[in-house]
């Protein structure tokens, strides 16, 4: 398959709404990718809400393996606006979405902007959810999702923190203490995500980012060309807990598909690259000389 280089992601716009969509506003800024850059994708934003509790584990409609705050890898994004709103009326919500640009001899094109992350933000930020969304050509369904709760009023301590995470979850398959009892305790628990590889090939999830670049093998960066799908398709899972201060100031909460949005942006490249294809046909008219 031919390879194109990797999107570089450029701001576009925001749109910020509250539950009730009284007022919106707009911002937009534009950066400039390099000329060599065959296919590039740019982003947009805009705003939705979190929901009430579900099964913790298993498979409900498009909702697959465990939840955070009820957001489920594979949902829709008219899911997950769903559940945002349902988690809490004060929540405001931004929708990130992008396009593909790309070079067919020598003219620039670009394709229609599609949906690639929608956040969640509690007033004052003590709750922030989001999640990331797979790529074109196929229809967005749920890759990656995270939780930040910051909590400075009656903070929960580490072990009551972990042992509500664990009976949601389950025992973790690895609870990584720092061994300090301050401000710089830190405790990370992580979970087996169920149908996903064994090989750990990203440092954390990057809410509709491209995750192509950021792949590591042995703790060194991979060159992007051998990202191959078939090594892609080994890669385990995301799903973990880290726990910050004692007691907790910060917890951060990660679920991360990375074959499943892997997948996506290789079909992404071939899609684009057909479109390249395309408008690159040669002619059979000869010139009138």
């Amino acid at each position: 398959m031919s390879r194109l280089p990797l999107f570089k992601i450029l701001a576009l716009s925001v749109v910020v709404s509250s539950c009730g969509g009284s007022e919106d506003s707009a911002v937009s800024s534009t950066e400039h990718a390099s000329p060599n850059d065959t296919a590039i994708a740019k982003s947009a934003t805009q705003t939705t809400q979190p929901s009430a509790t579900q099964p913790a584990k298993g498979t409900i409609g498009s909702r697959i393996g465990p939840d955070i705050a009820g957001l489920y890898l594979g949902m829709t994004p008219e899911e997950v606006n769903a559940v945002m709103k349902a988690y809490d009326a004060s929540i405001r919500i931004q929708d990130t979405s992008r396009y593909f640009e790309y070079n067919a001899l020598g003219k620039r094109y670009k394709t229609d902007s599609f949906l690639v992350a929608t956040h969640g933000q509690m007033p004052g930020g003590s709750v922030g959810l989001s999640v990331g969304y797979s790529y074109p050509p196929s229809e967005p369904r749920v890759v990656s999702i995270t939780r930040g709760h910051r909590q400075t009023t009656e903070p929960l301590t580490q072990a009551d923190y972990a042992k509500a995470l664990i009976d949601k979850y389950g025992q973790p398959v690895a609870d990584i203490n720092n061994g300090r009892t301050d401000s710089r305790a830190e405790r990370t628990l992580k979970w087996k995500l169920a149908e996903t590889g064994d090989t750990s090939c990203v440092l954390g999830a990057s809410i509709g980012n491209s995750v192509l670049d950021r792949f590591v093998k042995e703790g060194r960066k991979m060159a992007t060309v051998d990202v191959t799908p078939d090594y892609a398709a080994q890669c385990a899972g995301q799903f973990e807990y880290t726990l910050r201060g004692e007691p907790v100031t910060n917890a951060s909460g990660t679920i991360f598909d990375v074959w499943a949005q892997a997948k996506s942006e290789f079909e992404a490249q071939a899609w684009v690259q057909q479109q390249v294809a395309e408008k690159s046909k040669t002619g059979t008219e000869a010139p009138k000389l």
